[in-house]
């Protein structure tokens, strides 16, 4: 007779409240809804090159379509400009996502880690700029950082470019959170100057359509895009993801609507777990970094809620967990069950 395993009975629990899928909790538009509802586009075949999409974004982002890449994800993309560039050496931050530091090892390229520090809420500053040399073929950045949510400040997004720029090297600013941030604009990368500058930007996220996987890139450089675009294996964006994900781009009112909502709701999450004792740190993103002794994942996970681990992540470890910031009544529900594990905790140790 064999018994399940830990990871088999963890993944047999029903999970009612999903805190670690950090896309737009408001749904998609109803653009893109009224497209999906159209069966036919299931069965059609999707466009390799993704022509009309790549126009859309262009228009969306001010520039042209030669400068737009598309891919499943902004982890895709930068496995594509790492293929394509093969990069000797790159410079990362931790801790930040760690499919940046997977892509790179597995192509070949030597790591340089830039270790944030704790007791600056693990702020990226300009000192981080100072390690760019030479030798700097890439510099991969994410604002608002993934798991901190902490935003690049313009000043240093600036002498970051300005160094890669000096140096020649690329610089990738993953953005795939930045349009859920009230004037998240003026934090973009697109307004540094450069050929050298890739922006990644996440439909799926931003629009609330994880489902349907849908990232693209902003390139400088047309070239580089090229470059980029043919990269390993072929594209392949079904015709759904390619029509919804342009007819997000119509509805004009959806990010500004959906930036005002997890302001409020962001500031709430914070407020309540910092009340009921949880240390949480800055975040101008669409979820919350916070520590606490206990195994909040699995304990929560047997109360019905998810949320991130990031006891593996290089520059956090136990203790550190993320929670997505949704709805409120969704909210309130993750802060009464930790509030209830807490008080129980406190009972047990009297």
């Amino acid at each position: 007779m064999s018994f399940p395993t830990q990871q088999e009975t963890r993944s047999k629990r029903v999970i009612k409240y999903d805190h670690t899928s950090y896309a737009c909790p408001l749904g998609m538009p109803e653009t893109s809804e009224r497209v999906l509802a159209d069966r036919s586009i299931f069965t059609a075949a999707p466009d390799p090159h993704a022509a009309a999409l790549r126009s859309r974004i262009a228009v969306f982002e001010g520039t042209q379509p030669e400068n737009i890449v598309c891919g499943n994800s902004t982890a895709e993309l930068v496995f594509r400009t790492v293929v394509g560039l093969r990069p000797k050496k790159a410079l990362i931050c931790a801790p930040t996502d760690s499919e940046y530091k997977r892509i790179l090892l597995e192509n070949g390229c030597d790591i340089a880690e830039y270790r944030l520090p704790q007791e600056n809420s693990f702020a990226l500053t300009t000192e981080f700029a100072d390690c760019i040399d030479r030798e700097t073929d890439m510099v991969i950045v994410c604002s608002p950082n993934y798991p901190t949510g902490e935003l690049i400040t313009p000043y240093t997004l600036g002498r970051i470019a300005e160094r890669c720029r000096e140096n020649n090297t690329i610089l990738i600013c993953d953005e795939r959170y930045l349009q859920l941030i009230r004037g998240s604009e003026r934090f973009s990368a697109k307004h540094c100057s450069g050929p050298h500058i890739i922006v990644l930007r996440s439909i799926s996220d931003s629009f609330g359509m994880a489902g349907l996987g849908l990232a693209y890139g902003v390139f400088a450089a047309a070239k580089i895009a090229e470059i980029v675009s043919s990269a390993g294996p072929a594209l392949n964006i079904p015709t759904p993801a390619q029509l919804a994900g342009a007819a997000a781009l119509d509805d004009e009112v959806y990010l500004k609507r959906a930036a005002r909502i997890l302001t409020d709701e962001r500031k709430y999450l914070s407020e309540e777990l910092t009340r009921i004792g949880i240390m949480v740190y800055p975040s101008q993103a669409n979820f919350l970094l916070f520590r606490c002794e206990l195994p909040l994942d699995e304990l929560l996970a047997k109360r019905g809620i998810h949320i991130r681990s990031f006891a593996q992540v290089t520059g956090l470890g136990s203790g550190y967990f993320g929670a997505a910031v949704l709805r409120r009544d969704r909210n309130k529900r993750l802060i009464a069950e930790i509030e209830h594990i807490l008080r129980v905790r406190e009972y047990l140790s009297l």
